[in-house]
C-alpha cells in the first residue's frame, strides 16, 4: 500500500479501497490486489523501503457481497480484482478489515 493511503496510526485509509477513475472518466473494473498464494511478499511489496502490505480475507469480501476474481496480467500472474458494489461504507469496512502483514519488519 502506498504511504499516502496509510493513516498516522498505521491503519489504511478507506480511500485506498475506493474505485478510481480511469483517464477516460470511467471507473476502474475493481480494486487491484494480488492473490497471496500466487506471489511472494518480496514481489508483492515492490519497494520495501516505501510500501507496506495489507491483507484481506476472501470470506470477508464474500460476506460484504463482493467477489475476488483472478485477473492475471503480463508481468503479474497473481493480479486479481475485488468487484462488486464498492460504496463508501463498504470502503470503510474494507479498511477496518485490512490486516497489516509485518514484512519485512
Amino acid at each position: 500500500m502506498h504511504p499516502d493511503f496509510i493513516k498516522d496510526d498505521g491503519t489504511p485509509s478507506s480511500s485506498s479501497f475506493q474505485l478510481k477513475k480511469n483517464p477516460d472518466g470511467t471507473k476502474e473494473d475493481g480494486l487491484s490486489v494480488d492473490l497471496e498464494r500466487l506471489i511472494s511478499y518480496d514481489v508483492a511489496i515492490g519497494n520495501i523501503t516505501r510500501f507496506r502490505l495489507y491483507a484481506l480475507i476472501a470470506n470477508d469480501l464474500k460476506n460484504l457481497g463482493l467477489s475476488c476474481e483472478h485477473d492475471p496480467q503480463l508481468h503479474n500472474f497473481a493480479h486479481s480484482l475485488i468487484k462488486g458494489n464498492i460504496s463508501k461504507p463498504i470502503s470503510r469496512k474494507l479498511a477496518s478489515l485490512a490486516v497489516r502483514i509485518r514484512y519485512p519488519d
